[in-house]
């Protein structure tokens, strides 16, 4: 039974958010990163290469694709869209955070959302980034940008500096006309995403807070410094673990996802 089911849950603020739900097994939330939502390449085919042994479920976040938003935004309306979704599922939830939605997954987790376990994915915090400095003068100037109709600013100087895109490659993008009009859509979501990671500084009462098991991963073949910023999540995470993929950029494959899962199950079941 693979059916695919379009469905909605209203968070606790009453905003409408888009699920969608795919095969069977045990049941797999996942959080995109910044410009992942329903019919993103990313998510079709890592439920394609997962619903043959899990329940996918994903959502498109709050001001994204089909969901509704309600102003203002919170880090912890966020948390309510997650947790919505969530009690809509009978049995146990595993999470998957993918990038920024790692750090979605991170605060839900600390926050009490009903979850057996998460896998994070290269989550683009930064080591060296002092965690008792709130930086959110990042995502001021993203808002600006989007205030004063330069979208295409905001979507270039988060590729840059949230996400280390190097600028001929940014370029590229741009070459790219419907790639990267789907990216200018969501520009005035960003600025949310840069407070969602705590102003790139890993946010260590956040983490200290999380009490399942973890797996924070990176792929071996991305980015020095996501590495880093994986490693250091570990070390905030209690009892968490580090995996390094071999052969991953930060876009995973989803049989890799798969293995990770695997793992991740084998750890919940011991815990037991």
């Amino acid at each position: 039974m693979h059916q695919h089911v379009d469905r909605t849950v209203v968070s606790a603020d009453g905003t409408a958010i888009a699920v969608s739900d795919a095969g069977t097994g045990p049941t797999l939330v996942v959080v995109g990163g910044a410009f992942d939502h329903h019919g993103s390449p990313f998510l079709t085919g890592l439920t394609a290469g997962l619903r043959d042994r899990h329940r996918v479920v994903t959502y498109d976040r709050r001001g994204r694709g089909a969901s509704g938003d309600t102003e203002p935004w919170t880090i912890g309306r966020e948390v309510e869209d997650l947790a919505a979704v969530v009690a809509s599922i009978e049995g146990p939830v595993t999470a998957l955070g993918v990038c920024v939605g790692a750090g979605v997954v991170l605060h839900g987790l600390a926050g009490g959302v009903p979850l057996d376990a998460a896998v994070l994915w290269e989550p683009p915090y930064r080591a060296s980034v002092d965690p008792h400095v709130d930086d959110v003068v990042f995502a001021d100037v993203l808002d600006e940008h989007v205030a004063g109709g330069r979208r295409a600013h905001a979507v270039r100087a988060f590729l840059a500096h949230v996400l280390g895109v190097p600028m001929g490659q940014i370029t590229a993008l741009r070459l790219k006309g419907g790639l990267w009009r789907s990216l200018v859509v969501d520009a005035h979501v960003l600025s949310r995403d840069v407070r969602v990671l705590n102003g790139l500084a890993i946010p260590e009462r956040v983490a200290a807070a999380v009490g399942v098991p973890v797996l924070v991963a990176a792929g071996g073949d991305g980015l020095e410094w996501m590495r880093r910023a994986a490693r250091a999540l570990v070390e905030a995470v209690p009892g968490s673990e580090y995996l390094e993929v071999p052969g991953q950029g930060h876009v995973p494959d989803p049989e890799a996802i798969g293995r990770l899962l695997a793992r991740l199950a084998t750890r919940t079941a011991a815990r037991r």
